[in-house]
């Protein structure tokens, strides 16, 4: 994973690190200096050489101990930035990763979820890549250099005290830091469970379903349910430590056994006159500065779980790849210009018991509109879906101009969509962005902004807002309102339509008035026909008021065309268009005909 997120602060931290390897070693010698003058100090006073001595050795240790005090403070300053700035990189990398393909099949894929999951938050356990370079860096490598810098000092009292040492300490860190890194393997592999409580969780704090969840009175089960989600993704790792800890105790007692013989030494000599005052402190602290190879358990643990984010951007990144092959065709400004034409086309979701969309032919005249009916899970949805190129069929071909569309450049056909879906995005950003959405390219053009939200019939509505459209569309933020489903659902409409003010040549209304009264939908489709001019225009509704406005009506039933035709042909016909029409106009004349 080439980034270069450090620059010069890495050189300036590298530097910083050797130098603060040697200081604790060298304030050793120099506290060790320090002691042995004084007794001769005590005795002679500071006019006298041991005076002088220990004035000396307390300046350089003084200054020492300044410098120990700076030193890994500035470190851990560009440390922590570089860790920012990591943690940044691949924070883009992974949203870069989820949105690089045209589609969103990937999206649907659990193994992509799982992915998605461990780096969202970049980390595992609330760890972070940056934060794991900042534990690495700051005190692992820290500690090491450091603790071999002052276990060199034993080598003057026993050649084999340091290695000794140096052996015990590291074959316990080896340990450990295996141990860390089987937990924090333990915690990716439990990432399905920790997604499910993660929807729990959201599930009882979300607003959105805070008034189910309590008319229900479905919160302690909702509780329970994370809970034991919770424990499932933690049994393992409990587990796992379980087995680890007697392991670890066994090796804390070979530690403590070590340094006890050292120590022990130590106090013999000293006491037997074989080592002087300033030398027992000297090797003291040596074995105490080589202890900090042992010391290192939280920033194990912590470098454990940041790292496995890592894995998780690499592979999201190989999956979401474009697969290479020929380049893509780009269309004229003005397609299209003749049809899009749906060829035999069929379409299964991946792991679904059967096809969605069976060899359906359909030709979508270009210019024109077309709407399409049909029961719940005729297919509508999944032909926009298509249509869009959201989804590539698994049968047949879609054509644009006679261009299949699986050679055309995506972001180049998507361009050129402008679509309203039932279950449009409220952006919780100013009215602005949330039009201006819809073509970036000319977002600043306020005029244009002004004519779609006027078509959309919202434009009074966002001026009469208390910063007019610099106002967030959220009580969530400082200053901003909240708007009804129905002025949302305008919003949503005035975004599409700004969108054909960028250049989109195909409109997609999927139930765009579902949200609107009768009266301000009867106002909206008055306006059908001027909305949609010189558009290839795809509606799909519910409502047959809204359908029979279409230039041509397309009744898919089971995935394929059943019916198509004018309104006036369908009814002609008798078929399954002129019974549903039937069906929902009797619920009117009936409500007509009652009495008040």
């Amino acid at each position: 994973m080439a980034m270069n997120v450090g620059g010069w602060r890495s050189f300036l931290a590298g530097g910083l690190l050797i130098l603060g390897a040697g200081l604790p070693a060298f304030e050793i010698l120099a506290l060790g200096a320090l002691v042995a003058a004084l007794p001769a100090t005590i005795h002679a006073g500071f006019a006298s050489p041991a005076g002088h001595r220990a004035l000396q050795a307390l300046g350089v240790w003084g200054g020492l101990m300044l410098l120990l005090q700076i030193v890994p403070r500035v470190r851990t300053a560009l440390v922590t930035a570089i860790g920012w700035r990591l943690d940044s990189s691949l924070r883009q990398r992974a949203m870069a990763a989820v949105n690089r393909p045209w589609g969103i099949a990937h999206l649907e894929d659990p193994a992509i979820a799982n992915l998605i999951s461990r780096t969202a938050g970049i980390g595992v356990a609330g760890y972070t890549p940056g934060l794991a370079v900042n534990q690495l860096v700051n005190t692992r490598i820290a500690a090491t250099l450091g603790a071999l810098a002052s276990g060199a000092l034993l080598v003057g009292y026993h050649w084999w005290a340091a290695p000794l040492l140096l052996m015990v300490l590291w074959s316990f860190s080896v340990v450990r830091r295996r141990t860390f890194t089987r937990m924090a393997a333990t915690v990716v592999d439990q990432t399905a469970a920790v997604r499910r409580a993660e929807y729990f969780r959201d599930l009882a704090l979300a607003p959105g379903s805070a008034k189910d969840v309590r008319l229900l009175g479905i919160g302690d089960w909702i509780v329970g349910r994370l809970r034991a989600e919770w424990q499932t993704g933690l049994a393992e790792r409990q587990q796992s430590e379980g087995r680890a800890f007697p392991l670890t105790l066994a090796g804390t007692m070979v530690v403590m056994l070590a340094n006890a013989l050292v120590y022990g030494l130590l106090a013999s000599d000293a006491a037997r006159g074989v080592i002087g005052l300033g030398a027992l402190v000297v090797y003291l602290r040596a074995v105490a500065g080589l202890g900090a190879l042992g010391s290192s358990g939280a920033a194990d643990s912590i470098i454990a779980h940041g790292a496995a984010a890592i894995p998780a951007i690499l592979e999201l990144e190989r999956r979401t790849e474009p697969p290479p092959g020929p380049a893509l065709a780009r269309l004229p400004e003005t397609a299209p210009q003749r049809e899009i034409r749906f060829d035999k086309v069929s379409f299964t979701y991946p792991g679904a018991a059967g096809p969605v969309l069976r060899e359906l032919d359909l030709i979508i005249p270009a210019r024109g509109s077309l709407a399409l009916v049909g029961l719940n899970g005729a297919g509508k949805t999944t032909l926009v879906k298509l249509l869009a190129r959201l989804y590539d069929p698994t049968g047949g071909v879609v054509r644009v101009d006679g261009t299949d569309l699986r050679e055309i450049e995506p972001q180049d056909w998507q361009r050129r969509i402008a679509a309203i879906f039932q279950d449009f995005l409220r952006y919780g950003l100013p009215a602005r962005d949330n039009i201006g959405f819809g073509g970036l390219t000319m977002a600043g053009d306020q005029a244009a902004l002004e004519r779609a939200a006027a078509k959309a019939g919202v434009l009074e509505r966002i001026q009469a807002l208390p910063a007019g459209w610099d106002t967030p569309l959220s009580r969530h933020f400082t200053g901003g309102a909240d708007l009804s489903g129905g002025e949302w659902q305008r919003i949503a409409l005035a975004r599409a339509l700004f969108a054909v003010e960028a250049g989109a040549r195909v409109l997609i209304l999927d139930e765009p008035t579902a949200s609107l009264d009768v009266r301000a939908e009867a106002e909206l489709y008055d306006r059908f026909l001027d909305l949609t001019r010189g558009l290839t225009t795809l509606l799909i509704s519910h409502r047959f008021s809204t359908v029979r406005r279409a230039d041509r009506i397309c009744v898919l039933e089971e995935g394929a065309v059943q019916e198509l035709g004018t309104h006036d042909e369908l009814m002609a016909l008798g078929g399954r268009y002129a019974a549903m029409f039937a069906l929902q106009s009797s619920r009117f004349v009936e409500a007509a005909a009652a009495p008040a």
